[in-house]
């Protein structure tokens, strides 16, 4: 059973993932949209300490420079490389790597659309790739969604009270909701990535999942997952240690609440790490019949 569609007023603070809505997430939440915003003419590079509040963004946007902040705004390209992201944290790529923004940064209260783009276009992109804080956003129209990969060594990330929704496939794409590829911990064992109170529906097609979590990168520890929707079809949560690199010893899923698909709501990849999550509390098969949500216990993957 689907969460019911609310008015265009913001999600209360602290509203788990299955209390958002196209219209209290992203621009509709303050009365806003993407046609009515003036059009952003600035670079799409931009330097560092910029804030751009209330524009329509038509071009993809490097943030590479850190010290960020983007709010209220529409970033809807009308242009774009194939596979490439719409917003990036990334700087340049050489052979092997890209370089990884030195500062933070923000994205709040806006769209990221990829509607003005052809699905053969962005089936392979995602709409923010890098690493940053993402709060309350509404993503739609995209390959994939929230990609937290070339994280670096130092800089936290967060998402949090973001929906994503209406992602979009073409070829042989396979597409995320939100996906981890990398966040290690040798340089900065205090740096942590959160997911929390995000509704992140993958239903493409040809889903890999809503949440998938996959060392493809490298190590990946200090995750938590909690408050969320997940929804879709594939398995909605992934944990997987592959291609040479592990994930830690701190990762915690607790107060999920999955929609559940043929093939399951969770499942764990080890590969020979000898342990799984090391925090599996409260997750639930979503039902807005019952209270705060809770159908069916998820078990434990």
């Amino acid at each position: 059973m689907k969460p019911p569609v609310n008015p265009g007023t913001p999600a209360p603070a602290g509203s788990p993932g299955w209390k958002l809505t196209q219209g209290n997430t992203g621009l509709a939440a303050h009365g806003l949209n993407c046609d009515a915003l003036p059009v952003y003419t600035g670079p799409g590079s931009p330097a560092a300490g910029t804030v751009i509040s209330g524009k329509r963004i038509e071009q993809s946007l490097t943030l590479f420079a850190g010290n960020i902040t983007i709010e209220k705004s529409c970033i809807r390209p009308t242009k774009l490389n194939e596979a490439a992201p719409l917003v990036t944290t990334n700087g340049p790529c050489g052979s092997n790597s890209c370089q990884v923004t030195g500062s933070p940064v923000t994205i709040r209260d806006s769209n990221i659309d990829g509607s003005k783009l052809s699905a053969s276009t962005i089936a392979k992109s995602c709409a923010f790739l890098g690493v940053g804080t993402l709060q309350r956003n509404y993503i739609t129209g995209m390959g994939s969604g929230i990609c937290f990969y070339n994280t670096g060594n130092s800089l936290s990330g967060l998402a949090e009270g973001n929906y994503v929704r209406g992602l979009r496939t073409a070829g042989d794409a396979h597409n995320d909701g939100a996906t981890v590829r990398d966040f290690p911990l040798d340089r900065n064992a205090g740096r942590t990535l959160t997911f929390r109170n995000n509704r992140i529906d993958c239903s493409t097609g040809q889903d890999t999942g809503a949440l998938f979590i996959q060392t493809y990168g490298g190590d990946i520890d200090n995750v938590t997952v909690e408050g969320n929707l997940l929804e879709g079809g594939g398995y909605q949560l992934g944990l997987e240690s592959s291609h040479g690199n592990q994930y830690g010893r701190n990762m915690r899923s607790i107060n999920n609440r999955f929609t559940g698909s043929g093939w399951g709501a969770a499942y764990v990849t080890s590969n020979g790490v000898g342990y799984k999550w090391a925090v599996w509390q409260d997750n639930f098969l979503l039902d807005m019949n019952a209270p705060d949500a809770k159908g069916k216990p998820a078990g434990s993957p």
